[in-house]
């Protein structure tokens, strides 16, 4: 087998089976596919919570990290690179997916990009999530996106760097006292802290 050929192979890797049409047969199994794309938006959720309260000016940080990611995810996702591989089985997405969104590219996987910033930020600001209890929450919900057909590894691997890419600047920034003042107070009125 060639360089090329075995790169090819590995990058663009599916699983023989279509999980993603044996899952969503069943009514269930739909609730399923919904409930495993959005799992993750609301674990980050908490672990900003923790983070923010930690130390204030990681909420500019995450917001600036956000927003950069769907930037950069946005603009790739309409670029004509390949499509997800659920569309070769002609696959149905369920209700509750951004039927949209899907049905763009697939390179970057943002759920990557997001869990692999999130995860340097976890490691910066150590000690206030475990980083362990973070991968071994994370690693699954987005190797099964491989397994379900909703991304290549190639984009794992993109989300990846691009996830490290963002965050290597990212995480020097200090925000003007003003603005972390100004989330202190709205953070500590929404989550009734003081």
């Amino acid at each position: 087998m060639s360089l090329i050929s075995w790169k090819k192979k590995f990058l663009f890797w599916q699983p023989k089976t279509d999980w993603f049409k044996k899952i969503s047969k069943y009514k269930f199994g739909n609730y399923f596919l919904v409930f495993i794309n959005y799992i993750i938006w609301v674990f980050l959720f908490f672990v900003s919570y923790f983070l923010i309260k930690h130390k204030t000016n990681i909420f500019w940080q995450l917001f600036t990290s956000t927003l950069i990611g769907e930037i950069i995810e946005k603009f790739l996702k309409i670029q004509p690179l390949w499509r997800r591989p659920l569309h070769l089985g002609n696959n149905t997405l369920p209700n509750g997916l951004l039927k949209s969104w899907y049905k763009k590219g697939s390179f970057p996987s943002g759920h990557a990009m997001k869990a692999t910033f999130f995860l340097l930020f976890v490691l910066q600001y150590s000690g206030v999530v475990n980083p362990y209890v973070f991968t071994v929450i994370t690693v699954p919900l987005v190797l099964i996106r491989i397994f379900l057909g909703l991304h290549y590894p190639i984009d794992v691997l993109g989300g990846i760097i691009f996830g490290l890419l963002i965050w290597v600047p990212v995480h020097f920034l200090i925000f003007p006292d003003f603005l972390i003042n100004l989330v202190a107070v709205i953070f500590n009125f929404v989550f009734f802290i003081k």
